[in-house]
């Protein structure tokens, strides 16, 4: 019975996640009700609030949801080549290419100003930029290029994921290990 409950659980979240995500390409989420965000996942009101106080509560698992993901993909590999950083990146990049809708909103600062930061602060991120130092690299200057280096890196994957056209993650993830690495250089 419990598994029931938890598929149950899971499906009605499903449907909220989806629900927020449609409405949020049309409204800013000061303007969801939670009435409509019911009627749109069609769910019971009293559903919504035995899982979340509010629509805020809501896009916080949403995001936080995202950003684990993106957590797993940069911890499957060790970041001890430029090969593993890429192929890490490279799973970053498909995974927000496969949730676009939701990636759009979170990575364009459309929804949750706090995203930006929380992204580019992840624990893993130093050691993917220390791949990209040469040996010879000034400690000193550190702190600034890996700041420039992340900020970015993140303004690039921003315009990637927004653009309808764009290059496959591989590319892009290329290209922005590259201009990393540049960053480091004498």
């Amino acid at each position: 019975m419990a598994q029931k409950d938890n598929q149950r659980v899971r499906h009605t979240k499903h449907l909220l996640t989806q629900a927020l995500t449609d409405m949020l390409q049309e409204m800013p989420i000061q303007a969801v009700s939670i009435k409509e965000l019911c009627e749109r996942a069609g769910i019971n009101r009293t559903t919504f609030y035995y899982h979340y106080g509010n629509q805020y509560d809501l896009l916080e698992e949403i995001s936080d949801s995202f950003l684990i993901s993106v957590r797993q993909r940069l911890s499957s590999a060790e970041p001890n080549s430029r090969e593993s950083v890429l192929e890490m990146v490279t799973l970053v990049f498909t995974y927000m290419e496969e949730h676009i809708q939701l990636s759009r909103l979170l990575l364009n600062n459309m929804v949750d100003q706090g995203f930006a930061y929380r992204i580019i602060t992840l624990p893993e991120i130093p050691d993917l930029l220390s791949v990209c130092r040469n040996d010879e690299f000034d400690p000193a200057l550190q702190h600034a290029a890996d700041t420039f280096a992340v900020s970015g890196s993140y303004r690039l994957l921003q315009l990637w994921i927004k653009d309808d056209h764009r290059r496959s993650a591989a590319a892009e993830a290329e290209m922005i290990l590259e201009l990393a690495r540049k960053v480091y250089q004498k």
